[in-house]
């Protein structure tokens, strides 16, 4: 995935994860859809919902909130499903991102990320009235093992 040049906006979808607002980059996204039916794995990390079917594919949920280190939230109204690509460019794959609802598509200017490295959150930014925590979808790959 190419960076934007320097002072340009690129469009994140944001998505409530527990008490946070995420927003991950629109060009990483696939889909959004209702919660899929996960299959948990015995012994699978706390991030790893487990394995839900997409396209006949199996494909790995990961718990949004937890991986980006928020308490969850109230019981979401409107729980979806972010089907998005994790990894490099070269060594990208489906991921699902179990969130509590998609909230919006927003402008965030490479300039307004404040860098906290912390996993697969890149930094955070002011949007609106929100501070947002954006992830690095390079980084959500490498955590997964995909890049």
């Amino acid at each position: 995935m190419n960076e934007p040049a320097e002072g340009k906006a690129r469009a994140h979808l944001l998505v409530q994860a527990g008490e946070v607002v995420c927003a991950l980059p629109l060009d990483a996204v696939r889909r959004v859809v209702k919660a899929l039916a996960v299959h948990r794995l015995p012994g699978a990390a706390g991030e790893l919902s487990g394995l839900a079917e997409f396209a006949g594919e199996p494909l790995p949920v990961l718990d949004l909130a937890r991986l980006v280190g928020a308490a969850p939230g109230a019981t979401p109204e409107y729980p979806v499903t972010v089907i998005a690509w994790a990894g490099s460019a070269a060594a990208r794959e489906l991921v699902g991102l179990a969130a509590d609802s998609a909230l919006e598509v927003a402008p965030i200017e490479p300039s307004w990320v404040v860098s906290v490295e912390a996993g697969v959150v890149a930094g955070e930014a002011q949007v609106g009235d929100e501070v947002v925590r954006v992830l690095d979808m390079v980084a959500l790959g490498r955590a997964e093992g995909l890049a």
